[in-house]
């Protein structure tokens, strides 16, 4: 039967530090509140750069510097690098719901059917994915479950197309149409 490993090893695999130090749990809470900062940075700071580069550019960027932020997490083993990591994950984690929810919203014919869908995986995946890297993380160690994350980050830069603003005044020529009190 295999041995665990001693407690000390078993604490610094599951926080996702490589090198146990003294000052780790106040590094892991002031890591944690600057990726929040950064999240919430982005979504105030992202309406700009929506308005001005468009849905898809900035989606994709977003997805990116996530990815990028996550890599560095993952193999760069110095706690300061990680951090910055951290901030960037939290910036390019920031936009890919609201833009989402945005996209899914467009054609006013399928808008409710597509934003309940767009919220049911965003929530499912709020809910589930914490657990589920966890439960990975159990058996593969913490930095390596979050591969999974980076995967799915550099895929969703790659369909980062699907969420392309429709033609313009067409989905509201079409809302205009269908409303019951419309001239006829």
């Amino acid at each position: 039967m295999r041995q665990p490993p001693p407690q000390d090893a078993r604490r610094h695999q599951r926080t996702g530090f490589r090198q146990p130090t003294r000052s780790s749990r106040a590094r892991g809470a002031i890591t944690f509140g600057l990726f929040v900062t950064a999240m919430t940075a982005g979504r105030l700071g992202g309406v700009l750069l929506i308005d001005r580069f468009g849905r898809v550019p900035v989606l994709r960027v977003s997805f990116l510097l996530a990815a990028a932020g996550l890599f560095v997490i993952i193999f760069v083993p110095d706690p300061g690098v990680a951090t910055i990591g951290a901030i960037a994950w939290g910036l390019g984690a920031a936009l890919g719901f609201p833009i989402g929810m945005s996209a899914a919203a467009d054609d006013p014919k399928t808008a409710a059917a597509r934003v309940s869908a767009v919220a049911t995986i965003g929530y499912l995946a709020f809910l589930a994915g914490p657990p589920a890297i966890g439960f990975l993380g159990e058996h593969v160690g913490l930095l390596n479950a979050l591969v999974l994350v980076l995967v799915l980050c550099v895929v969703g830069a790659l369909v980062a197309n699907a969420a392309r603003e429709t033609e313009k005044g067409h989905a509201s020529t079409d809302a205009h149409a269908n409303r019951i009190d419309a001239p006829r």
